[in-house]
């Protein structure tokens, strides 16, 4: 009896060790446990935030990526203006450059057929001092070469006759060989008349003239015009002067060029 009693005590005691020590070692996983997770919510924790900065960070990238790609768009926009402005500019200054250049070919060629109607013109100065004498009345004026002869020399003293004197056609014909050495001046006759001389008169007189510079000179008639100029100097300008006609169509066909 005292054995099993014994025994008996024994066993519980055994059992509440065991139990007690049971009891321990799960409080103590327990508690491991409860470290562990509250590590592993602290972890946790940490993490999201470190989420969150990384998203408020790549946000933030996100964002400034976005304002250099358009920083970007606008400096490629106003590259591409500058350089199509710039192209224009270009295109522009070698358009003025061009024109320029057409223009100032238009005026050397202006100027060279001036500067040879000025050479022709002292040449053909020089031809009539030569033939007609040094007394005889030739000036230069507006760029022609002018011999003035008196109208009775031609005609005499009756205003109204358009027959030729008979020592005019020697001076005339002399007049014709200068002409005829210089085929690219044309001729003007410009009678200063009184103003009641008719046409007819002046007209007949020019035939008079023509008849003999004409055929001397072989001048074509549409190298010689008329003119009139009332004033009470009674005389008669012949004129040699470059054919501004032409040098008008020459100019104009340089300047389509």
């Amino acid at each position: 009896m005292n054995r099993i009693t014994l025994s008996l005590l024994l066993l519980v005691l055994t059992g509440t060790t065991l139990h007690a020590q049971n009891k321990k070692e799960l409080s103590a996983q327990v508690n491991t446990l409860n470290a562990e997770l509250e590590s592993t919510k602290t972890e946790l924790l940490e993490s999201k935030k470190n989420e969150k900065i990384s998203a408020a960070r790549a946000d933030s990238f996100e964002s400034q990526l976005q304002g250099l790609e358009e920083n970007n768009a606008t400096l490629l926009q106003n590259l591409n203006n500058f350089t199509a402005q710039s192209n224009n500019k270009q295109d522009n200054l070698g358009n003025v450059m061009t024109s320029l250049r057409k223009k100032e070919g238009e005026l050397k060629f202006i100027n060279d057929a001036l500067t040879s109607n000025d050479s022709i013109s002292l040449l053909v100065l020089t031809n009539f001092k030569q033939t007609l004498g040094e007394n005889a009345n030739i000036k230069v004026e507006r760029g022609s070469v002018v011999v003035i002869m008196d109208h009775t020399s031609l005609f005499g003293a009756n205003t109204n006759k358009t027959e030729l004197q008979a020592g005019a056609t020697e001076s005339l014909s002399k007049i014709a060989g200068v002409i005829k050495a210089n085929p690219d001046m044309a001729v003007t006759l410009e009678f200063h008349t009184d103003d009641a001389l008719s046409w007819d008169i002046v007209y007949g007189q020019a035939a008079s003239i023509t008849k003999i510079i004409g055929p001397t000179a072989d001048v074509k008639a549409e190298r010689i015009s008329v003119s009139r100029k009332t004033d009470l100097s009674n005389s008669l300008y012949i004129r040699l002067h470059p054919n501004f006609n032409l040098f008008y169509l020459d100019v104009r066909q340089n300047m389509k060029k």
